[in-house]
């Protein structure tokens, strides 16, 4: 475990936030891996003896069904390797903020010289 406990993502990966990960080697630049539900599976029992339940973040929060939510901001980086993911467009007391250079997590971390402007601003 390191100082800032970034491998629990290794955890809530195996619980709650299930992302199969596969590459055909033609589309992307990795070698060819095809998603193994079984092998993930027992990874996640032999490393925190827990079993993963796929579906769970749908059921639990909803998956794109959020109508139902409020006071909730989804700030955006365009280069956000997650970004095809994301929320758009505000709606009600949904608020999406559109950061263009922003990256995975760059809003939320301490500020930096090297910040670009959209994310400062």
């Amino acid at each position: 475990e390191d100082d800032i406990g970034a491998d629990m993502w290794n955890y809530q990966a195996c619980t709650e936030m299930v992302m199969p990960f596969c590459y055909d080697g033609v589309n992307d630049m990795f070698q060819v891996a095809k998603w193994d539900i079984d092998a993930f599976s027992k990874d996640c029992f032999k490393q925190y003896g827990v079993k993963p339940r796929p579906d769970m973040a749908n059921l639990q929060y909803g998956g794109r069904n959020i109508g139902a939510a409020s006071n909730i901001i989804f700030s955006n980086g365009l280069l956000d390797p997650w970004s095809s993911g994301r929320i758009l467009k505000s709606s009600g007391k949904i608020v999406s903020i559109i950061i263009p250079e922003g990256a995975h997590h760059l809003d939320l971390r301490g500020s930096n010289l090297a910040d670009p402007v959209s994310v400062i601003a």
